[in-house]
This record gives C-alpha cells, sequence and structure tokens, in this order.
C-alpha cells in the first residue's frame, strides 16, 4: 500500500480535506446522502477547519466520531469537542454532529442506543479518517486493550464497541473508551490514515508486528489512502 509523502503537515492536511471533499461530494450525487466518521488528536485539527469551510450541501450529511474518550465535551480531550470547535465552526454547521458519549457514567450502557445511530451512518458507506499512535493503535483499538479482540472481531455485527485501555501509556488517563469496530471500517467508502514523524511512519510499515492499525489496513483493502509528513 502505497504511503503519500508530503514535506509538511500542512501540505499533508489540505491533500487530506481536498480527499475527503470529493469522496462527499461524490456520495453526495450519488446517494442524495453522506457520512463522514472523524478522528481526534492533534494532527486532524487543521483538516476539520479547512473541510468545514468546503461549500457542500452539509445538511444532507451526517457525523460522527471513529472514536472518544469517555469524558464531557467542555474536557480538552473530548474528540467531540475538537470536532465542534473546527469542523462545525464553518459551513459544516449545517450537518447532523452525533457524539458517541452520553450521561451514562461508562460506554458500555450507551452501547445499544448509539450503536443505533451509528449503524445509519455507516449504511451510508461514509468517508472516515484514521490517526494513529506510536503504539500501533487507530481508532480506539490499543494492544492488549480490554474489549479489543470484540470490536476487531469482522463477526461482531454492531458498529460500535467499548475497550478498557487501562495499563496503556498512550492512552493515559482516558481508559474507558468507545471506538467504531472492524464492521464499521469495512463498510467504508473511503478512509484515509494520517500519521506524523518518523516514528509512527517506522510503526505503520512494520506490518510484521500484527498491530491493530495493521488490522485495520488489512480491513480497508483497497479503500484506504495513507499520508504521512514529518
Amino acid at each position: 500500500m502505497a504511503l503519500a509523502v508530503f514535506e509538511d503537515r500542512e501540505a499533508a492536511a489540505a491533500h487530506i480535506a481536498a480527499l475527503i471533499e470529493g469522496a462527499l461530494r461524490q456520495q453526495l450525487a450519488a446517494r442524495g446522502e453522506a457520512g463522514l466518521l472523524l478522528s481526534g488528536g492533534s494532527t486532524p485539527g487543521p483538516v476539520y477547519e479547512q473541510l468545514g469551510a468546503c461549500d457542500l450541501d452539509w445538511a444532507r450529511v451526517e457525523v460522527g466520531l471513529v472514536d472518544e474518550r469517555w469524558v464531557d465535551e467542555d474536557d480538552p480531550a473530548s474528540n467531540a469537542g475538537l470536532v465542534r470547535r473546527t469542523l462545525m465552526a464553518g459551513k459544516a454547521s449545517a450537518a447532523s454532529f452525533h457524539p458517541m458519549k452520553t450521561p451514562a457514567a461508562h460506554p458500555a450502557p450507551a452501547l445499544a442506543e448509539r450503536d443505533l445511530v451509528y449503524t445509519r451512518i455507516c449504511a451510508k458507506a461514509p468517508v472516515i479518517l484514521l490517526g494513529m499512535g506510536a503504539d500501533g493503535h487507530t481508532a480506539s483499538w490499543f494492544p492488549g486493550a480490554t474489549g479489543l479482540d470484540g470490536v476487531m472481531d469482522r463477526s461482531n455485527a454492531r458498529v460500535l464497541g467499548a475497550v478498557d485501555a487501562s495499563g496503556s501509556a498512550v492512552a493515559g488517563d482516558h481508559a474507558a473508551r468507545m471506538t467504531l469496530t472492524a464492521r464499521a471500517l469495512v463498510g467504508a467508502g473511503l478512509a484515509a490514515l494520517f500519521i506524523t514523524g518518523e516514528e509512527k511512519r517506522a510503526v505503520l510499515e512494520d506490518a510484521d508486528a500484527g498491530l491493530p492499525v495493521h488490522t485495520a489496513q488489512a480491513l480497508l483493502a483497497g479503500k484506504l489512502k495513507e499520508v504521512w509528513a514529518p
């Protein structure tokens, strides 16, 4: 799978924003509706700002998340908060946005209701933007996490799952997560993986390591565009 390499993060972000915009336009033209599932973290913010300024028929787009820490939206760690401050601050404010976090104390009790909503989004062959950690996790598929086998199991009928990443240095204090499952990734119309830095590039290219990101690569097959910048 070819890795698209850019000289800087600004150019990479512009490329990904254009990829996503093009895919959404195609979906809207072909289906009259579109789905978009987004990751959190510091890397994709510029992508969302550029995408949110695009002149699309956002009222026919449903936006959701790839995963979420179980924190309120005003917490700096909230992925929903990031999307609202960036993508939804522009023309994309006309889109329907569906966070994962609910008032439930933990992700598991919220799964049934949220899964119904995300099943509808996933039926639209959504565009999915993934990231990756230095440990090889993507979405909230943390190596060794409780619940990981279930969310990576293609026979799992749900598009959402709950994991507990206690013990993961990368997950830190936010071990309780809700995340897309393998079923959700398989249904993607297009997916992009945006990573930065030499360390993450080395992890991604070490296919023999068999990390969660490599499972995601296999599930997405020819639908995945991989983008890297220093």
